[in-house]
């Protein structure tokens, strides 16, 4: 027996007889741990790779999303030695080529744009503003326009045209086509021949000759983005020279003339193209942006908000795979366990086989490789099965197999390692000194140990929470699990089962003492049996859990959809808000129907302008928020949002020649205008300096406010959190008040509608498309819904919402083992105790007594811990990326994830009790009068 291959076939004979024979007994649990097991493999490897997928998605929509921010644009390449470009369709056609050649896969087909710059014609039909474009593609195979009315613009021949040759004075001429949608406003007709407009020189009048009408054939082609002119005519700025802009087209055969009429310092060449969002991946963007800053880097000729746009969304990226390996990790702990369990309710079936095993000279070794030869195979076959069900679909996903590994190992490993411990307790036995002193050292020493591993584990989970509190939000690439972050819930769950350990002992004998006093045999009966279970570690940790993250689900779910709503009330600010061209005559059209309507009760108008030099020599600048002041405190108190102190008296005119203003505390402080321990107290009366369009204005400083720059229109991209522009504060300032004092009157480029009608006061006033009118509607509901609905955004609620099942479901099953794992003991007691009258209600009460201690340690510790945590790592979870609101995002605890583990743990008892009627429903008093304890 000396030889290694007979110390091998010792311990590995008739290993597959043996694991086969047991494996037919115990089918149904093993059949079972199987199913637990797949499911946990399929969660642990699919959601990951899930959320990948909805990344792939979701970069779609965020590009999309961002619009004309997220294009790629080209510029003809700077030459030194000329002042302007020396062929202006040749550099805009030349721009377009470069961004195909180098990004042709990727993006659509480059528009080349070249641009005139814009002036005051004067027509028989009267004076309007028009600046001349043409816009086209390389290889445009149909023509982006249909010619209702004349002809299509030509060049005009060398014969005719003017200024060709050195001394020829006369008026040069260009040959446009104009909208028929533009032309009906402008009142041009060419019915009697091409319109002439005359466009006013330093030496005299150039000619732009109106040949034909068109309309064109998509007017939601990428040709026209950003050119609303070229589809219609758009009005002027109040105070413009003209009421009336638009824009005239020019063929690509009239450039040349279009050039010698504006001159080569008159026109811009320039080639735009937006990125390709049909089947594009988190990846494939990432790629797309290292290529556009090596380029930008090695040409200096492109530009493009692209990388700006995919840094925010890889922020919120981040996030979500925070989030989602928090569940994925707590799900796959919690199912764990119940393997734990499932593997200690299969060893304890098999004790007495066990035990005749050893004591027939089995050793250790031959049990433990037993046990491995049932779990093995079968965590194999698992895996597989699991990996054909997930990498199929979803092999072009990255995905980490970290947890899948983990959950395998524990499933293979625990049932040999429970069998080995069994085994070796059930023949070896425990030794007890006969001396007193020695066993109190030896009890000593147990209890020193088990100090060490709690106290270990406490200071371990106050490690990770300390850890990831402090280091916050973490990036994460593709695939990645943040551990740290992932085992901090489940380790602090442990250190509250090990309290609930140590304090369940004294509160059993607390409730015991009740207990004696009461009347009959169910009261100490099941208090008896909860002295048993108080230190069962494995069931409660599992139970608190399960509990925990039911609970930190529902929270997060909760905080996500009030920070959802809250959002889009600091957003929008109003039921709906327009942003845009408000300033024009159209606009001032609007805003005056809207005041007017029924059900409107307030309107605020404003404008923002930043980078406004605050204070004298002290290098801070600031944005200047100029409102209707009071009509602004009226609709932010109607919408529930915070309104300044002073906000609504900002009309109120203050000293001579001053303009009364709120401040961002932290700018005055910064000033040395105020102290940094007064802030927001004694501020009124203080004076300031800020500059504003073209004027320095003396603030009188009556207040500090708790408002930052407005974003503008809130957009459904990643980039909604970024804080807006890098000034050092806020100054708000009243608009009527300020044009009075300072003579300032910045164009108003925004405006929030109060009151019940208000939507559908601007939806009866007809504002035209964003991209004719240059106003942008947003409603405060519209914009929560596209935002919660986003891909992501709606994946994760999904996810969190499925976990309260999974794990509210875990919780049941981690009970019902127990039941079924400590009924021969139970079912011993009961039966003696049956012999002397014990009815079937008070053995219930018995099994409820004996789960007493863990199903309310657990719902105790385990709420605690759901609670806790969040208000504790939510700023590593980067809640704010989902909720988008601008200054943060607070956790907000809500009582139905506690209710709903209640639920699931009642739920569990009702299942646990059944269980225990379904094992015991065989036995009868005569067989337990004839053969005794069972």
């Amino acid at each position: 027996m000396s030889t290694l291959g007979t110390r091998v076939r010792a311990t590995t004979a008739h290993a597959l007889l043996v694991t086969q024979r047991r494996a037919g007994q115990d089918r149904s649990l093993l059949v079972g741990t199987a199913l637990l097991l797949l499911v946990t493999l399929v969660l642990t490897l699919g959601v990951p790779r899930l959320v990948e997928r909805t990344a792939d998605e979701a970069v779609q929509e965020t590009v999309r999303a961002a619009g004309r921010d997220a294009d790629l644009v080209a510029v003809p390449v700077a030459n030194p030695d000329r002042m302007g470009p020396l062929d202006p369709e040749l550099e805009a056609y030349g721009a377009a080529g470069f961004l195909g050649q180098e990004l042709g896969d990727v993006i659509e087909m480059p528009v080349a744009t070249v641009v005139g710059a814009p002036a005051t014609v004067r027509t028989p039909a009267g004076a309007f503003s028009l600046d001349l474009v043409h816009v086209g593609r390389l290889r445009d195979t149909e023509p982006a326009v249909r010619w209702v009315a004349g002809t299509e613009p030509t060049a005009v021949p060398d014969d005719q045209q003017n200024g060709r040759v050195l001394g020829d004075d006369g008026p040069r001429s260009v040959q446009v086509g104009l909208s028929v949608a533009a032309a009906e406003a402008l009142g041009v007709s060419i019915d009697d021949g091409p319109f002439t407009a005359r466009r006013q020189t330093s030496g005299g009048w150039n000619h732009i000759v109106v040949t034909g009408l068109y309309e064109p054939v998509d007017p939601q082609d990428a040709l026209w983005a950003g050119r609303p002119g070229l589809l219609a005519a758009v009005t002027s700025p109040v105070g413009a020279e003209t009421r009336l802009q638009t824009s005239a087209y020019v063929p690509r055969a009239s450039v040349p003339d279009m050039v010698h009429v504006l001159g080569t310092l008159g026109v811009a060449a320039s080639a735009r193209a937006a990125v390709r969002t049909d089947g594009l991946t988190v990846a494939g963007v990432h790629d797309v942006v290292h290529t556009i800053e090596a380029l930008a880097a090695r040409s200096g000729r492109l530009t493009s908000g692209l990388p700006g746009v995919v840094e925010a969304f890889d922020a919120r990226m981040s996030a979500a795979r925070a989030q989602s390996s928090l569940v994925v990790a707590g799900v796959a702990s919690a199912a764990a366990l119940c393997l734990v369990l499932a593997a200690s309710l299969l060893v304890t079936r098999r004790r007495p086989f066990l035990a005749a095993e050893r004591a027939r000279g089995a050793s250790i070794a031959s049990v433990a490789a037993r046990g491995l030869v049932e779990s093995v195979p079968v965590v194999l076959a698992a895996a597989l099965l699991a990996g054909v069900v997930v990498l199929v679909p979803l092999h072009d996903q990255p995905g980490s197999a970290l947890l899948t590994v983990a959950v395998a190992t524990v499933a293979a490993l625990a049932p040999a390692a429970l069998a080995a411990r069994e085994a070796v307790g059930a023949w070896n036995g425990r030794r007890v000194p006969a001396d007193r002193r020695a066993r109190a050292a030896q009890q000593a020493r147990r209890r020193a140990r088990r100090v060490v591993v709690e106290v270990s584990t406490v200071l371990l989970a106050a490690g990770a929470l300390v850890s990831v509190r402090g280091r916050g939000l973490v990036p994460l690439s593709a695939g990645e699990v943040d551990p740290l972050l992932a085992a901090a819930p489940v380790l602090v769950a442990s250190a509250a089962a090990l309290v609930v350990v140590r304090v369940s002992p004294a509160v059993v004998r607390w409730a015991g003492r009740g207990a004696s006093r009461s009347r009959g045999l169910a009261a100490p009966l099941a208090v008896a049996r909860a002295h048993g279970a108080t230190t069962a570690v494995v069931p409660l940790l599992t139970v608190t859990v399960c509990v925990a993250l039911v609970v930190l689900s529902g929270t997060l779910v909760h905080t996500v959809r009030v920070g959802q709503q809250a959002a889009a009330d600091q957003l929008v600010g109003a039921p709906v808000r327009l942003d845009g061209r408000l300033g024009t005559f159209s606009g001032r059209d609007v805003l005056e129907a809207v005041a007017q309507a029924p059900g409107v009760t307030t309107l605020a108008t404003g404008a923002q302008i930043p980078r406004r030099t605050f204070g004298e020599r002290t290098g801070l600048t600031a944005t200047l928020l100029v409102v209707d002041a009071a009509e602004l405190a009226q609709v932010r108190a109607a919408a529930g949002l915070p309104v300044d102190d002073g906000l609504a008296a900002l009309g109120e005119p203050g000293p001579a020649g001053t303009v009364p203003a709120l401040v961002s505390a932290d700018l005055l402080a910064r000033s040395g205008t105020l102290g940094a321990g007064t802030q927001g107290t004694g501020t009124s009366g203080t004076e300031a300096i800020v500059s504003a369009l073209n004027a320095t204005l003396r603030l009188d400083v009556r207040g500090t406010t708790g408002l930052t720059p407005d974003a503008g229109a809130p957009t459904l991209d990643a980039r909604i959190t970024d804080t807006v522009g890098d000034d050092d504060g806020l100054v708000v300032v009243d608009r009527a008040l300020l044009a009075r004092v300072a003579d300032q009157a910045p164009s108003v480029d925004r405006a929030w509608v109060a009151g019940p009608g208000a939507v559908a006061a601007v939806e009866a006033a007809g504002v035209p498309p964003e991209d004719r009118s240059g106003i942008v509607v947003t409603t405060r509901d519209g914009w929560w819904r596209a935002w919660s609905q986003a891909p992501l955004t709606s994946a994760l609620t999904t996810l969190f919402l499925a976990s309260v099942g999974v794990l509210a479901a875990l919780a049941v099953l981690a009970l019902a083992l127990v039941v079924v794992a400590t009924a021969r003991e139970r079912g011993r007691t009961l039966s003696a105790l049956r012999t002397l009258g014990l009815d079937a209600r008070t053995a219930r009460w018995a099994t409820l007594g004996e789960l007493a201690p863990l199903v309310l340690g657990g719902l105790v510790g385990g709420a605690v811990i759901g609670l806790g945590v969040p208000l504790l790592v939510g700023d590593a979870l980067g809640l704010q990326r989902l909720t988008g609101e601008p200054t943060g995002t607070t956790v907000v605890l809500t009582w139905w994830p506690v209710v709903a583990a209640v639920t699931a743990l009642t739920v569990a008892l009702v299942v646990a009790v059944a269980v225990e009627q379904a094992v015991r429903r065989r036995d009868r008093l005569g067989d337990v009068l004839r053969v005794g304890e069972r």
